[in-house]
């Protein structure tokens, strides 16, 4: 499996992790456990959120995240952002591209 391949999870069962991360959040006294829980929390609620917009407002919210530390990344966004409201290219294509650039970005993060 990928690093960026989707999986289906029942709401259900991602309501009760939740619920269990904020339970060992409030109950915890060691502050580097408290801190780990809450970038959990924070890692899970990101993805749900991101998978509740549009590949428009994903593109529009990465371009923000990048504006002032990657300007180069920023611009790439930009003019993906240009092209697919334009209908210079479909949806499916931009998808790639999209997940091509935060490949990268990801990537290059390592160094």
């Amino acid at each position: 499996m990928s690093s960026n391949e989707k999986i289906l999870i029942n709401k259900e069962c991602i309501d009760k992790i939740k619920a269990g991360m904020h339970t060992i959040r409030l109950t915890t006294k060691e502050k580097s456990i408290k801190k780990e829980v809450e970038a959990l929390i924070k890692l899970l609620e990101d993805e749900i959120n991101l998978d509740n917009l549009s590949l428009e407002e994903r593109i529009l919210k990465k371009m923000k995240e990048t504006k002032s530390v990657d300007p180069e990344m920023n611009a790439n966004l930009y003019i993906l952002h240009r092209k697919l409201v334009n209908g210079q290219i479909g949806e499916q294509q931009a998808l790639e591209l999209f997940e091509m650039y935060v490949k990268t970005d990801r990537f290059n993060g390592l160094f």
